[in-house]
């Protein structure tokens, strides 16, 4: 049997090129759904342009390039600071920390949604790390503040600080985990559609 097809016309314009991976390009993913293996640069174009978003949800790749991105940032700015003796790089952190506090949040939130979880869910991971940070830092004065004075308070200060680590250091690695599992198709049901 032979198949005949219509003849090619060339026109002079160069037909359109069909991604290499043969994936769907980053426009065929609205911001409201998820996008599976996002690659850097929209990840963290979708993650600003989703800054206050909280419903919805986020792929992992979504959430961890950004997270990346940022974490460097903030790592760079604190060698930076630490070597420098001006606090202009300290400045520039803190504003960084601040700015970036909003969107990390919501993409967490939207993370959290895409493996059916409510958001919520971040209020336990929020509440231990400071719960360990306030420890670690009332151990940290009550050792100073008597380290003369009384022997054993310098000890039970040591102790506020390793059990406020350990708690920090505990609820981050649960956060990590957590934000590491596989997309659930449940959690379709928080998808809203912008307007």
């Amino acid at each position: 049997m032979v198949v005949r097809t219509a003849p090619i016309r060339r026109t002079g314009a160069t037909p359109p090129i069909a991604p290499v991976s043969g994936r769907p390009t980053a426009s065929a993913y609205p911001l409201d759904r998820p996008y599976p293996g996002c690659p850097p640069v929209q990840a963290i174009e979708r993650f600003f342009r989703n800054y206050a978003v909280f419903s919805g949800r986020a792929s992992r790749s979504e959430f961890w390039w950004p997270m990346l991105m940022t974490g460097i940032a903030e790592t760079a700015l604190g060698a930076l600071a630490t070597m420098s003796d001006i606090g202009v790089f300290d400045a520039i952190q803190g504003v960084l920390s601040l700015a970036l506090l909003i969107p990390s949040l919501a993409v967490s939130v939207r993370r959290l949604h895409d493996i059916n979880l409510n958001g919520a869910w971040l209020i336990p991971f929020a509440g231990l790390t400071v719960l360990g940070s306030a420890l670690s830092v009332m151990g940290a004065m009550a050792a100073l503040l008597v380290l003369f004075l009384v022997p054993d308070a310098v000890r039970q200060g040591f102790d506020f600080i390793l059990l406020g680590s350990v708690i920090t250091v505990v609820a981050g690695i649960a956060y990590a985990v957590c934000m590491a599992w596989p997309s659930n198709p449940d959690g379709a049901r928080f998808d809203k559609p912008r307007r």
